[in-house]
């Protein structure tokens, strides 16, 4: 699977789960790499202008293609990355970025070694603060 591949079934998934018109959708990913783990949220603007959240509900081949998609850009020597954005038009225009987050990959690492909630918090509080 290409990368372009991978970007027409990302904004196919977006386009699919959307129940309604729109003009314009935002997602936001979250990629765990050590549990493989994908988590999706959003929004979507209505042509009257409604901010709504995107259903966080994505198709199977969604979480395999983001998946593919980390496999792909680190075969190609790309940077790492855990959080990606899209914003997609309903028109079809298409716009991607990566970016990493220590935070994210520093409580990914405290849980898949067995961490507690309450040890992380601690850690969380005294290496980025409270908010």
């Amino acid at each position: 699977m290409t990368t372009d591949d991978i970007y027409d079934l990302l904004a196919e998934a977006i386009n699919e789960i959307i129940p309604e018109a729109w003009t314009m959708a935002r997602l936001n990913v979250q990629y765990l790499v050590s549990g493989h783990e994908t988590e999706f949220e959003g929004v979507y603007l209505t042509p009257s202008g409604e901010v709504v959240p995107l259903p966080s509900a994505f198709p199977i081949e969604a979480i395999e293609a983001i998946q593919a998609l980390y496999a792909v850009r680190q075969n190609d020597g790309q940077p790492n990355w855990n959080h990606l954005h899209i914003d997609l038009s309903a028109k079809g225009d298409f716009d991607i970025s990566f970016t990493w987050n220590q935070e994210i990959q520093d409580e990914d690492d405290h849980f898949m070694k067995g961490g507690t909630v309450a040890a992380w918090a601690k850690i969380r509080a005294e290496k980025y603060g409270n908010g």
